[in-house]
């Protein structure tokens, strides 16, 4: 069929409507009829132009790929939208007509007359190159004795020509230049520009995934075509979730090839991690935030470092004009309807501009108002040049999907358009399709059966057998090289990513003012009630009440550090894993919390001594320096090494819940092997070097020289607490070290568990 035409779905119906050789009104009273009741009477027109057709909107809104438009000409293939935005239903036009192919926007750039230079970069240049590989001031197109010269300005991603990266080169006609995800070819006299993005394709062939010696997914095969909206339903443990992080390379099958625009996904992974998005289940924003801080800080640690900052600004304003939340943008996440922050996370992942975005359950918990609204928004994003999946077992507006993965105990049992599924299961709705498949006792009802029926119907053939054999068998090196030049563009060093993440912390305790204050205040808190059970000169007079306060000090800083970390990292698991996913450095994301509790067990440090100080005498001299300042060290590094022991519980914690549990079991060592309650003999006194407490015990006892202190009875000098330089070096050191091994834990056990 070689005529124009265009191709209707109307409330789940498919219809082909010619177009002549003159014009046609689209509508409810139009020649192109269509009666949905939210359209105009006359919505739209179209006219024939120069063999193709111009669409041109007249009484209601009219969206091509994705876009609001007045007036456009159609390409084949073009999707034509009519929306209503109260509902978010819509109405799907698709034009074809192979007198009108698709072609490439091409913009011609040469070096004017009487210019002898050409600008190219991502802003403020001649010639604008919009994509984050793309530096501000990347290259320039010269004009050098009758010839056009290129040369790269020191780009981080470099100015290739003809696949090969350059620093200046003279152009011959037939070069193709590569910068970002543009081509420039050259034709002797001009650059012509091509936009190379929106044409992902995504081939699974054979996929098995089994753990355990169950099998979760069984040898499926299917491929996903550009910009195409594709949801993965089934039932609760049909394998939705394990084909859809196998899609997207998260947890790779453990059989079959997944291939992206032929090149081997798990292979390639690193290459290709940038244009991968991933909505997971739970939020991926801290909720303390306003929409637009949170956003802030994950476009600063997935853009490109030389991104400036109005232009993660302007970044920031599209992808929320994208979900259709900009008007929410300064509102604390918090605060937000489920549906609101659903459609923020998604904002989230579009800051990186990934061509591939898969969502896990995106439509759980919301209302059907909010459910069709995001699955409108959903299918927007792919018009406008996404491939979109999802994993759902909504099933009220699957129509707005151009195809169905349909799932029963691992096994495909149905991939097509999601109006022919219902002929194919042989019911009225979407819903008696799962009750159709759960039926295992009635051998035609058994996973195995349906997967055979399936494999002998039409859509099989189309859309599993026809459809790879269409994929390209190997990636171009022009491909490759492209997608590894977008990687390093996104990967962030450590030393940046640790500065984002500790600027991104503070900010989190400061919105969080309760919690701050309670933290804060817990520690004069402490200091009054010692003060209250002490004497003024407890650490000064005798060995017996000074022991009891070197004891209450050294306990309460590792405490505060304890009590402070247990629960910051196993509270963010899900922003971890896909900000880990996106290329955040564990060790970065460790030190920013290390870093900003510390300062905060400083602060706390100085308020209880300083409380303390009001009332009981410090100490003087000490060993090395004042008294009061010796203290004050021991105390926060105490408090420092357990922020370690604190970060290790909650890295190896799932849930907040767990790591509070476990708080006691750690503390209580703090008491039983100080060395104060309990005498050390033999195996305990080995012990207590792995304890913190026991390490602060002496370094606070050599402070105050306790062997030196009157007592009332015989009791002979302890050479581990005496008043001089080694014991006290010796016990801070045992205590960073302490630190460090801890630390070195919470790394490993964070690594593990975010892989």
């Amino acid at each position: 069929m070689d005529e124009a035409r265009f191709e209707v779905a109307d409330g789940g119906e498919l219809r082909v409507v010619p177009l002549g050789a003159g014009p046609l009104t689209i509508g409810r009273a139009g020649d192109v009829a269509v009666l949905a009741s939210w359209l105009a009477e006359r919505h739209a027109r179209v006219e024939p132009m120069a063999g193709a057709h111009r669409l041109i909107a007249l009484d209601g809104e009219v969206l091509v790929g994705g876009e609001a438009i007045r007036e456009a000409v159609l390409q084949d293939g073009d999707i034509v939208r009519l929306p209503d935005r109260s509902t978010a239903s819509l109405v799907t036009l698709v034009y074809r007509n192979p007198l009108a192919p698709r072609v490439a926007p091409v913009q011609h750039f040469a070096t004017p007359p009487g210019k002898q230079r050409l600008l190219i970069g991502r802003a403020d240049a001649d010639l604008v190159l919009d994509q984050p590989l793309v530096a501000r001031q990347h290259a320039e197109l010269l004009w050098r004795d009758g010839k056009h010269v290129l040369r790269d300005l020191d780009s981080p991603h470099g100015t290739w020509v003809n696949g090969g990266r350059i620093d200046e080169r003279v152009l011959a006609p037939g070069d193709v230049v590569q910068i970002g995800t543009f081509r420039l070819t050259y034709d002797g006299d001009s650059l012509d520009s091509f936009d190379q993005r929106g044409a992902i394709r995504l081939d699974a062939t054979a996929l098995r995934r089994v753990e355990g010696g169950r099998v979760l997914l069984d040898d499926t095969t299917l491929s996903i075509e550009p910009c195409e909206f594709v949801a993965i339903v089934g039932a609760s443990g049909a394998g939705k979730s394990t084909l859809m992080m196998a899609l997207c390379g998260f947890a790779p099958a453990n059989a079959g090839k997944l291939a992206i625009n032929g090149d081997d996904l798990y292979a390639s992974y690193d290459a290709y991690r940038s244009i991968v998005g991933y909505v997971p289940q739970d939020d991926i924003l801290h909720r303390q935030l306003t929409v637009t801080r949170a956003l802030h800080f994950a476009a600063r640690l997935r853009l490109p470092a030389d991104t400036a900052p109005d232009e993660i600004e302007s970044r920031i304003g599209d992808v929320l004009a994208q979900v259709d939340m900009t008007a929410h943008a300064d509102k604390r996440i918090d605060q937000l309807s489920g549906g609101q922050r659903k459609r923020v996370s998604i904002a989230c992942e579009l800051l990186g501009d990934p061509l591939l975005l898969f969502l896990d359950e995106p439509t759980s918990g919301l209302d059907p108002g909010l459910e069709r609204r995001l699955m409108f928004t959903l299918r927007k994003l792919a018009d406008g040049g996404r491939t979109v999946v999802l994993v759902t077992h909504a099933t009220q507006n699957i129509n707005v999907c151009d195809h169905i993965v349909f799932l029963v105990a691992g096994k495909l049992v149905y991939f097509g358009p999601p109006q022919q599924a219902l002929e194919f299961f042989g019911v009225g709705d979407f819903a008696d399709i799962y009750a159709a498949t759960d039926e295992p006792d009635k051998p035609e009802e058994r996973p195995e059966a349906w997967q055979a029926k399936y494999k002998e119907s039409l859509q099989h053939q189309k859309y599993v057998v026809e459809r790879p054999a269409r994929a390209p068998a190997m990636p171009s090196t022009e491909q490759r090289e492209t997608q590894e030049r977008r990687a390093k563009a996104f990967a962030q060093t450590r030393r940046r990513q640790l500065a984002i993440l500790c600027r991104r912390y503070l900010e989190l305790m400061l919105a969080d003012r309760k919690n701050l204050a309670l933290l804060l205040l817990q520690a004069p808190i402490i200091g009054l009630l010692l003060v209250l059970v002490s004497h003024v000169d407890g650490l000064t007079s005798g060995r017996i009440e000074a022991k009891k306060v070197v004891f209450m000090l050294a306990t309460t800083g590792v405490w505060f550090g304890v009590i402070n970390a247990a629960r910051e990292i196993c509270k963010e698991t899900a922003v971890l894993r896909r900000e880990r996913l996106a290329g955040l450095h564990a060790s970065a994301y460790l030190a920013s919390k290390f870093a900003v509790l510390s300062l905060l067990v400083l602060v706390q440090s100085a308020l209880m001594l300083g409380v303390l100080m009001i009332r009981m005498t410090m100490p003087s001299p000490g060993v090395l320096l004042p008294g009061w300042l010796e203290v004050f060290i021991t105390v926060a590094l105490s408090g420092i090494a357990g922020i370690a022991l604190g970060l290790c519980i909650s890295a190896a914690s799932s849930t907040p819940d767990k790591a509070t549990s476990l708080i006691p079991i750690v503390l209580v060592p703090q008491v039983l092997f100080a060395g104060v309650m309990f005498g050390l003999h033999g195996i305990t006194k080995w012990i207590s070097w792995a304890v913190t407490s026991r390490a602060a015990v002496d370094a606070l006892s050599a402070i105050a020289d306790l062997n030196d202190l009157a007592t009332p009875l015989p009791i002979p000098p302890e050479p581990e607490h005496a008043h001089t330089p080694h014991v006290l070096l010796i016990a801070w050191g045992a205590i960073a070290a302490q630190a460090l091994v801890f630390a070195v834990i919470a790394w490993w056990r964070l690594r593990r568990r975010v892989h």
